[in-house]
């Protein structure tokens, strides 16, 4: 009789805590950025670095002598463009090249990487799959627009008179 009151008493205090009170909580599943269609008539293509290796090189990306955006680690920018084959380039103590076919409605991914140089980290670019992007870019943040030196410098001048 004894044995069955604490049978009865133990099942009772079972039913009275919460069933997620011995469970850990769920975290929720990190997910690369969604990246949204290239507006009609153009295509895209998205940078990335997703490491932190050679944080002090930047990977600036050039398209014909021009710079397009920077891009330091665990950042991500998109760049909208007319169809084509394109040339980006980024360089340190060497330059790489990658050559894009962009196509009219499609994303292509470029994934940047440091290696390694003989004075400072080589940067490289090269396409990758979305699958890639999904795998690597959990924790991208978006990189804002480059905006050229003297642009800043005009900005400042333009909000230091205005005041």
């Amino acid at each position: 009789m004894r044995m069955l009151k604490i049978a009865l008493i133990g099942t009772a205090a079972l039913m009275t805590v919460p069933a997620s009170a011995g469970a850990p909580a769920a975290k929720p599943v990190a997910a690369a950025p969604e990246i949204a269609p290239p507006p009609a008539g153009m295509g895209q293509v998205v940078f990335y670095r997703p490491s932190g290796m050679g944080a002090l090189i930047s990977c600036r990306v050039s398209e014909a002598g021009k710079v397009v955006n920077r891009l330091p680690p665990g950042k991500y920018f998109v760049h909208q463009t007319t169809p084509g084959v394109k040339e980006y380039s980024v360089k340190s103590e060497a330059k790489d090249v990658l050559r894009v076919n962009v196509e009219e409605g499609e994303t292509t991914y470029a994934r940047c990487a440091i290696g390694m140089g003989l004075v400072a980290g080589r940067p490289n670019l090269s396409t990758q799959s979305r699958e890639d992007f999904d795998k690597r870019g959990k924790k991208l943040k978006l990189q804002d627009p480059y905006v050229e030196k003297e642009d800043k410098d005009a900005a400042k001048t333009a909000d230091a008179s205005a005041k």
